[in-house]
């Protein structure tokens, strides 16, 4: 093979395209320096060393790893000096981006497929599959390190400016991941268990999968611009499927909208979102299976669940609540209601209120939650402090976060915040994929100001609605016809499913018992004779004791979920530096860490013990019932019961 042949060979490996786009205008030359060695010039500037490349990049790589950092992120590849010697001193965690005028000319002429060749080495062409490989191979705990060469720094400025930003709102996405774990998750397996009463009465949401072929669908989120165009949704109702983020549903009530759907899914009860009055009895809500109880308490004209793939006992049991469709979810309601619209066959599907970045001193669009807002941002410090009057708050609340910026629809940079950055993140990641897919479904951001999202189209609403919003349609009997064709709940399979969560739960707390008694045995050796070689055969036991907990655990594994919190402070002790200190301390810190973890396995067992009691019980008593109302799907395991309906 020849050069190009053996780099491409090397990326897609690895699973990469390509790389090579539009490489006529303005791609470089690549030319032998003074020893021999390829190096090439842009805008009149040589980009390496003319007699030292490989000397030039050994220097720049000890200053990159004196910083210490898991993983670097280059700006600028070149011909590859840089990658060779970070390799070369050990280093082979990189992403790094080259612009494609000079990538596809170097691809051509260097071969760099022996560094390329490395699981974890990766070159990019453009800024999504950097945000791809950020979020899909870098964590949350991981120190990043930016870098770039002068020659690039002073040739590219706003690439480079776009190259940090993304790289920056990639990682705080992976960290927002982490946060969102440990703050969320216990309350959203807790709630699951709690809607278990509620599940069985509403359909999931993929029971109206195509039944919106072609329909329009407006998502409306309730950013600042919504305030321009909201009023143009009143005469297209009934036209096209108005579907609104819970935020946004008394903004648009205030200009005359009521949407034909509600999203939301949180974790916390919302009452003061709703009316209360004859505008909910109009719309459906769309709720997440964690959603919080209360949400499902609230009186509309109708509810469908989604289920969460990020959820252990969703993954587990959605199918027999009748569900097989599993949303894109990127952190936020309107994420999942794009992939949602897909699913209902909805094109094209239109975005309105999706600013993802901060307004004229506002955060939300009049007429909701927020009565007053004041936005402050401070451009030196980084930071922007926000105060709001919420409607349920006494006293304003502040808030402080780090400031990021996003490309804005005027080419100028828009001031955001982390979670706002994430989806943004998410936006574009989605329609990449959308495209390379294939999908023919027209996405468009008809927000009006602003972030730039790479992958849709950006248009006025007006012109939108114009364009694609045809005749009316009859929602209440596509709802009928779902209704009327919804799969069973499959009270066996949640039955059977329960009863394998609660020996799988039982199996836990025995191995983790018999690992705080291995703990404490060896405690007691190290504590009178020291760090002994016979301890080695305790540990040995309590390894074997581990594997026999993951084995056993397969019904169970939304207990580890529940224990993320203590996952991640593991995670965060490992990788803590064991400089200064001595073997025998270094063991004693890690015996400390296994009792602190097994112990809190146990209680998390212990916790969750009477929950999947109830809900067995429950789920059989569902079960009698659909015996008794002649479900020969569900039929009772009761003895007495199938007696009864055998005679009835």
């Amino acid at each position: 093979m020849g050069v190009l042949e053996n780099n491409l060979a090397a990326i897609r490996r690895k699973g990469g395209t390509d790389l090579l786009g539009e490489a006529g205008c303005g791609a470089v030359t690549i030319e032998a320096g003074r020893k021999g060695e390829p190096t090439f010039k842009y805008n009149g500037k040589y980009f390496h060393s003319l007699y030292e490349p490989l000397k030039e990049a050994e220097a720049q790589a000890d200053e990159i790893l004196s910083k210490k950092p898991d993983w670097v992120l280059l700006f600028g590849a070149g011909c590859g000096y840089l990658l060779k010697a970070l390799i070369g001193k050990g280093h082979e965690r990189i992403i790094a981006l080259d612009v494609p005028e000079i990538l596809n000319s170097v691809l051509k002429s260097v071969d760099l497929s022996e560094w390329l060749s490395k699981d974890t080495v990766f070159l990019c062409s453009d800024m999504n599959s950097v945000t791809e490989k950020v979020r899909n191979f870098t964590d949350g705990f991981d120190n990043l390190l930016c870098y770039s060469t002068t020659p690039y720094r002073v040739s590219f400025p706003e690439r480079l400016l776009e190259f940090t930003n993304r790289v920056h709102n990639a990682h705080t996405t992976n960290k927002v991941g982490i946060r969102t774990d440990i703050d969320s998750r216990m309350s959203w397996i807790e709630n699951y268990f709690d809607n278990l009463r509620s599940l069985p009465l509403h359909p999931p949401i993929d029971s109206l999968k195509g039944r919106f072929k072609d329909v329009p669908m407006v998502i409306a989120g309730a950013g600042p611009s919504l305030k321009k165009n909201a009023h143009l949704l009143r005469e297209f109702k009934g036209k096209a499927l108005i579907f609104a983020a819970i935020t946004a549903y008394k903004p648009l009530l205030n200009y005359g909208v009521v949407p034909d759907f509600i999203i939301a899914s949180e974790k916390v009860d919302l009452p003061e979102y709703f009316t209360f009055g004859e505008p909910d009895r109009k719309t459906r809500l769309v709720l997440a299976e964690v959603s919080h109880p209360g949400m499902f308490g609230r009186d509309v004209k109708g509810k469908f669940v989604f289920y969460n793939p990020y959820v252990g006992l969703s993954v587990a049991q959605a199918k027999h609540w009748g569900s097989s469709y599993f949303p894109a979810i990127g952190g936020s309601v309107t994420t999942a209601a794009l992939d949602i619209g897909i699913m209902f066959g909805c094109d094209p599907i239109v975005f309105v209120g999706q600013d993802l970045c901060f307004g004229d001193n506002e955060t939300h669009a009049p007429g909701g939650v927020y009565v007053a807002q004041n936005v402050r941002i401070d451009r030196e410090k980084g930071e922007v402090v926000i105060e709001e009057d919420y409607v349920t708050l006494k006293d304003k609340a502040v808030s402080r976060f780090p400031l990021q910026w996003l490309k804005g629809q005027s080419g100028r940079p828009v001031p955001s915040k982390f979670d706002w950055a994430t989806f943004h993140q998410w936006f574009e990641n989605y329609m990449a994929n959308l495209r390379k897919e294939g999908s023919p479904v027209k996405v468009i951001n008809a927000t009006e100001g602003g972030a730039y999202i790479e992958g849709m189209e950006h248009a006025t609403l007006k012109s939108v609605l114009e364009r694609y919003v045809k005749g009316a349609f009859d929602i209440d009997a596509v709802m009928e016809g779902a209704l009327k064709d919804r799969k069973r709940v499959d009270f066996r399979g949640l039955l059977d499913s329960f009863q394998s969560m609660r020996k799988g739960l039982e199996n836990i707390r025995k191995g983790s018992r018999e690992i705080l008694r291995e703990t404490a045995r060896i405690r007691k050796g190290l504590d009178k004779k020291g760090l002994s070689p016979g301890l080695s055969r305790n540990a040995e036991r309590i390894k074997t004791a581990e594997e026999k907990i993951f084995e056993s655990s397969g019904p169970a594994l939304f207990i580890w979920e529940s224990l993320v919190s203590n996952t991640y402070g593991l995670k965060e002790y490992l990788k803590n530096s064991d400089e200064g200190i001595s073997v025998e301390d270094r063991f004693r810190k890690d015996l400390d860490a296994i009792e602190c973890s097994y112990r809190k396995v146990g209680e998390m067992c212990a916790e969750f013990m009477p929950r999947v009691e109830a809900a067995i019980e429950f789920i059989q008593a569902e079960k009698e019932k659909n015996c008794r109302a002649g479900d020969p799907e569900n039929p009772c395991v009761d003895c007495k019961c199938k007696k009864e309906a055998a005679n009835a």
